[in-house]
């Protein structure tokens, strides 16, 4: 996963796409309104509690925290694609 963000500069951020902190953003932008993704936003990667070697990512929308689930059974491909569709209608 290659995410790029514009703020005070442009940022780029990669991670496997299988990962868990690319897991817990498309899962948190998925459930997102376009609206929202044009207040501050805030990615604040935490480790695993029992491993930490495994990096998951909150998102946050301004003070508040996206909480967005996601388990083995999680269709990835309908939420990469709610997740893109979101990012796109603000491109417009």
């Amino acid at each position: 996963m290659l995410i790029t963000i514009l703020a005070d500069r442009p940022y780029i951020l990669e991670s496997g796409h299988d990962t868990h902190f690319a897991k817990s953003v498309l899962a948190a932008i998925a459930t997102l309104t376009p609206q929202q993704l044009y207040s501050p936003i805030t990615l604040q990667p935490t480790p695993g509690t029992t491993d930490e070697n495994v990096l998951f990512c909150r998102v946050w929308v301004e003070s508040e925290l996206v909480m967005a689930s996601y388990n083995e059974q999680s269709d990835w491909r309908e939420i990469s694609k709610q997740a893109l569709e979101i990012c796109k209608s603000i491109r417009k």
